[in-house]
């Protein structure tokens, strides 16, 4: 009876392997030359009603890896610009153009044109296109100035040829300066009931206009030489439409005031309070999580935020002695501060009076104080907020004055010189 269990066993066990030979192939299987990686996507509105441009940047896999033998003069990446009424249809229409099988696998960028971002068919656009697997909710949202197309062709970065690295870089720098919000999919679907969404805002088309602010919009910093495309500033959305734009340092703000604040190592000018003919330049070497109270029963509703921020003098113009002068220090952190509140209530009022609603995230704060989901909606929380009373307090730490010496001064008098 063992022995014709053990055979059974021993005959469902060859079975099995015998199964696995048979259903196991390579059938279904796509070599890596055989796909047509989009990595970036670019969307402009058309003349054609209910339409738009559809621009695919696709990705040459061999140049920048160990594959460079067949690579010879191949260009980085191929730019194909489709005209349908959605995106999975330009991306079938494209099939009649590109040879290999396109794949939105490796898709990390989506580049919207103000144009497009500012008319009602953005967000049918965009709607529709999360509908295709491949598309990751993750990719960065990027709002061009002109044409997507036209940033996207005007585009060639110096040092990095692959664009979905460019892109990728220029993330972990946003991280850094703080100037750019970190936008994507997912945080644009979650902010479509009134709140502000802010997305990137880019542009290939630079001004000579006057820069309205230090912290520059996109376009406006006074560059020579370099790459093309400059990210700065971002894009107020609400509704699923864009509205307006917040310079880089009113970007910085925004993110300064939400529940988890932005941290970095980021730099700030600021008037030297002692020479008004000079600047002088802290880094911001964190921001605590900012203390946020809001009183709903009073009328009109009163907000008290508390930031409190660590700062290390990074230069000093004027020669002024800040680091060994007490009476200087505390002069120079009182100034840092009430600059660091105006600024910041200045971008508060814009966003009361021109959007008539707020990015800083302080619904979720709103939210806590109701019961139910409907008890919130029915609160009216951003006509209350266009009229509130904000007060804004900085706690600035002058964690360091750089070189504890005094600063060097030109010395006056005869030439000692033989």
């Amino acid at each position: 009876m063992e022995r014709e269990e053990a055979k059974l066993k021993h005959l469902l066990f060859c079975c099995a392997i015998l199964s696995l030979l048979i259903l196991t192939g390579c059938w279904d299987q796509t070599e890596l030359e055989e796909r047509a990686y989009v990595v970036v996507l670019g969307l402009d509105k058309h003349e054609k009603e209910n339409h738009v441009a559809v621009t695919f940047q696709i990705a040459n896999p061999q140049v920048g890896s160990s594959a460079r033998g067949d690579e010879a003069a191949e260009p980085p990446s191929d730019v194909v610009t489709i005209v349908a009424s959605d995106v999975s249809a330009a991306k079938e229409q494209a099939m009649s153009i590109v040879t290999r099988r396109m794949s939105f696998s490796h898709l990390q960028t989506l580049i919207v044109s103000e144009e497009l971002a500012r008319s009602d068919l953005n967000h049918h656009v965009i709607s529709s296109l999360i509908i295709d697997p491949e598309v990751r909710h993750s990719m960065n949202f990027i709002v061009s100035k002109e044409k997507a197309k036209a940033f996207i062709e005007a585009n060639k970065p110096r040092l990095e040829t692959r664009p979905h690295k460019y892109f990728q870089y220029m993330r972990e720098r946003w991280r850094d300066v703080g100037f750019v919000p970190e936008a994507n999919l997912n945080r644009y679907f979650q902010r479509l009931g009134g709140e502000l969404f802010l997305a990137a805002y880019a542009t290939t088309d630079k001004t000579d206009d006057e820069p309205h602010n230090e912290g520059y919009l996109a376009g406006e910093v006074p560059q020579q030489g370099g790459d093309p495309a400059q990210i700065s500033g971002s894009a107020v959305f609400k509704y699923g439409k864009m509205i307006g734009t917040l310079s880089g340092s009113e970007t910085r703000i925004a993110l300064f005031l939400r529940e988890k604040a932005f941290v970095s190592n980021a730099l700030e000018n600021f008037d030297d309070p002692l020479n008004e003919q000079f600047m002088l330049t802290a880094r911001i070497l964190e921001v605590d999580d900012p203390e946020v109270e809001i009183e709903l029963e009073k009328d009109p509703i009163e907000i008290d935020v508390e930031v409190t921020v660590r700062l290390q003098l990074m230069s000093d113009l004027s020669l002024t002695d800040y680091s060994t002068d007490l009476k200087n220090q505390a002069t120079l952190q009182q100034s840092l501060q009430e600059q660091m509140e105006k600024k910041t209530l200045e971008t508060i009022k814009k966003t009361q009076e021109e959007f008539e609603a707020e990015p800083f995230l302080w619904h979720l704060i709103v939210r806590r104080k109701y019961l139910t989901w409907e008890e919130f909606n029915n609160s009216d929380w951003l006509d209350k907020y266009k009229d509130a009373n904000v007060n804004v307090t900085y706690n600035a730490e002058i964690a360091n004055f750089g070189e504890q010496t005094k600063p060097a001064k030109l010395r006056k008098g005869k030439d000692e010189r033989t």
